[in-house]
């Protein structure tokens, strides 16, 4: 979970943002092309109506008409010719003068002489109607019924035939192709939504693909760095992250390989130090029984016995570290392991303490499992002693967590130092004069063997080391 959301934000930029902006992009090209392409077949149109009707319209006649001549024949004959054309084309058609005046309006509810406010909007547009006689078509406007509208112009001269401008006629109809630029907008609102939709399932999909694999992948790195090498790295995948499994794979045998053979290395140094050694203590007591009582050689036969049990419990441990066996799971009372092993590690000074609420069994090797707790809880008194602690300075517990079984041994004493704790499981290192350096490392060995760890933590004249293994 700690890396999905970067991945997740990542693939969002790299998929989602990409495709919103080219589509974005590609909606406003096609909006807009769409809506020139629109708007020039609509003017096109209203143009060749407007032309058509000048076609006609004698100007002169019309423009004569004024004010109060609505019913006169003449303009009603003008006038029933432009409403039939109206009824052909749709458009709504009005004649009018240079100055924006009404001449002649198929809507008889606008008489001779009305001033036409949205035709001034076209002046450039009429200059070119009047001046050159082009048929030119309007921008769009919104009329008195909150519709948008487009005009069509042409140019009325005096005579069918020809002559001079007079007037010009506009064809006038509704835009409705708005309306399916309109509809054409919806559509790309909600293709863009279902494109973002996809877009983020896909990117959703895809880091949940790859976080699973990150994450089986970290859970493989953890446990190989933890020293847990049995269980080999399981990735199907044939991409770059399954390449990067079967190299770890690969590490994890070459690491499983080198400390088989360092177990035998130590194996076999133990074994050729251990029959020299064992000839050496024999020839020690015997020296040690020849030599009389009060002679000053006999202190110098007990160092070099001294000696050579030290030496013959170094072996020792490297055998054991060496051709430590797989555990045995049973079931193992956690009681009576814990009690057993304080009172095989309470000294004269320093006595340790078992704390158990419950009865909890472990599934574990009880011959492992209390080899190290012995050995945690004897460092926890000598850290004690050292300390100049009495009394129930080291104390024992365990309790469950979950799935999990937490085995503690707390004691007082001096703190561990940060720079130490990171060293203290390391095979060899020791901070005592006559350590192995082996005795965590073999804690931890037994913990990861069990499927759990070892964590510790010192502070304030406090140290606890807490062993974790399945319930």
């Amino acid at each position: 979970m700690r890396f999905r959301a970067p991945i997740l934000v990542k693939l969002l930029v790299a998929l989602v943002l990409p495709a919103l902006v080219l589509f974005t992009v590609f909606a406003f090209v096609a909006y807009e092309v769409s809506r020139r392409d629109l708007d020039e077949e609509v003017g096109s149109r209203l143009k060749a109506i407007a032309a058509s009707a000048a076609t006609t319209v004698r100007g002169k006649y019309v423009e004569e008409l004024a004010p109060g001549d609505e019913g006169e024949r003449a303009h009603q004959n003008y006038v029933n010719k432009l409403v039939l054309l109206e009824r052909a084309t749709d458009a709504h058609l009005y004649i009018f003068d240079k100055s924006f005046n009404s001449r002649l309006d198929t809507d008889t509810s606008v008489p001779i002489g009305t001033h036409y406010y949205h035709v001034e909007l076209d002046r450039t547009e009429l200059a070119r109607v009047f001046d050159q006689g082009e048929a030119v078509a309007s921008i769009t406007f919104e009329g008195a019924d909150g519709k948008t509208y487009k005009a069509g112009y042409a140019p009325v001269r005096a005579e069918l035939d020809g002559g001079p401008i007079v007037l010009a006629i506009a064809a006038q109809a509704p835009a409705k192709y708005f309306e399916r630029l309109a509809d054409l907008r919806g559509r790309l609102f909600l293709w863009g939504g279902g494109l973002l939709l996809v877009s983020i399932a896909a990117a959703v999909i895809a880091t949940l693909l790859i976080t699973r694999n990150v994450r089986r992948l970290a859970s493989a790195a953890e446990r190989i760095g933890a020293g847990d090498l049995r269980e080999p790295v399981k990735l199907t995948s044939h991409d770059e992250l399954g390449v990067l499994a079967q190299t770890m794979d690969r590490m994890r045998v070459q690491l499983a390989e080198r400390d088989a053979r360092m177990q035998q290395m130590l194996a076999g140094i133990a074994h050729e130090v251990r029959n020299p050694l064992a000839g050496m203590t024999l020839f020690a007591g015997i020296l040690q029984d020849e030599i009389p009582d009060g002679d000053e050689r006999r202190g110098h036969v007990d160092r070099i016995r001294k000696e050579l049990g030290y030496l013959e419990r170094v072996v020792n441990e490297f055998l054991e570290f060496a051709r430590r066996p797989r555990p045995e799971l049973a079931p193992v009372p956690m009681r009576e392991l814990l009690e057993e092993v304080a009172q095989l590690a309470s000294t004269e000074a320093v006595s340790v303490a078992v704390t158990l609420l419950d009865d909890v069994t472990a599934n574990a090797d009880r011959s492992q499992l209390r080899r190290a707790l012995l050995n945690l809880a004897r460092n926890a008194v000598q850290a004690a002693t050292a300390a100049e602690q009495t009394g129930e300075v080291v104390r024992l517990s365990a309790r469950l967590d979950g799935d999990m079984l937490a085995i503690t041994v707390w004691n007082r004493g001096k703190e561990i130092s940060p720079e130490t704790s990171g060293k203290l499981f390391e095979p060899f290192y020791t901070t005592r004069e006559k350590g192995t350096g082996l005795g965590l490392a073999f804690v931890r060995e037994i913990a990861i063997d069990h499927g759990g760890r070892v964590d510790v933590a010192s502070a304030d004249g406090e140290t606890t080391f807490t062993i974790v293994i399945p319930a």
